[in-house]
This record gives C-alpha cells, structure tokens and sequence, in this order.
C-alpha cells in the first residue's frame, strides 16, 4: 500500500516541522509558501515545492492549511 500525498500549504513555524516529520516517516510532499525560501528548506529533504498553492495541492490526497490570520 502506497502512502498518500501530502501537500503543505504554508511551511512556516508550524507547516514546515510537520512537513518534515511526516518526510521522514516516507509520506510524498508537496509544498507552497508565500516566502519560497521557506518552502525551498524542505525541497532537500525531499518534497516538491510549487510556486502557487493550487499546483502545490494538485493529485494530493491530503490537504493541510497552516496559515497565519493576520500580518507578520
């Protein structure tokens, strides 16, 4: 049984700690930050990194939101 894909939308302070946990446990990832540099971290650990968030959730199974609601 495959495991299913996993997409990140928002890699920051809490997106990018469980992107990584569920990379080491083999889960495919994909990713989107609206601060790239963020997103890139986790691209040597093995996910894909798009450059909006509708690609980075396209053919992924599962769909995890961590967003901030206001600026920083």
């Amino acid at each position: 049984m495959s495991l299913q894909t996993v997409a990140f939308i928002g890699t920051g302070i809490m997106g990018k700690p469980m992107a990584r946990n569920l990379l080491h446990a083999g889960y495919p990832v994909r990713a989107w930050n609206r601060s790239a540099a963020k997103a890139e971290e986790l691209s040597a650990q093995g996910a894909e990194v798009f450059a909006t968030p509708a690609e980075a959730a396209e053919g992924a199974q599962v769909l995890i939101c961590m967003l901030s609601d206001g600026p920083t």
